[in-house]
């Protein structure tokens, strides 16, 4: 029953964790996109700051979605697989499904974010975390 109830708390971590990094992906890639506009950046640049955005907001979805304070590893890399899916899915779903890409470089960079921002997460002690 206890394994049960920590397994409900590790799937909820990951699903608020991802949709936390969507929701600011979706700011920032707005932001991003104002940016691009006014000062002609280019691909060079696209490219890096795709990188960025994505890092940034599995960073901060990690640090405020969890609320456990164990299996941070596992836990940041399924909240980057979850969160790349996510990602893929909705910006497919913004360009009508014209070119939905999946890039292995996006997926390794979300998941090797995931994995050192769910060890930073969990290590860090906050008020109101649950030692399991």
């Amino acid at each position: 029953m206890k394994n049960s109830a920590l397994l409900k708390k590790d799937v909820a971590d990951i699903l608020r964790a991802s949709l936390i990094a969507l929701l600011i992906s979706l700011v920032l890639v707005l932001a991003f996109a104002l940016i691009v506009r006014w000062a002609s950046l280019d691909g060079t640049a696209l490219t890096i700051g795709n990188y960025v955005i994505k890092a940034v907001a599995v960073l901060i979805g990690i640090c405020v979605g969890f609320k456990g304070a164990s299996g941070g590893a596992v836990k940041g890399a399924l909240t980057g697989l979850l969160y790349m899916l996510l990602c893929v899915f909705v910006f497919a779903v913004a360009d009508g499904f014209k070119s939905a890409n999946f890039n292995f470089a996006d997926l390794l960079t979300t998941v090797i974010t995931g994995i050192i921002a769910g060890i930073i997460s969990v290590n860090i002690p906050r008020r109101g975390r649950t030692r399991e």
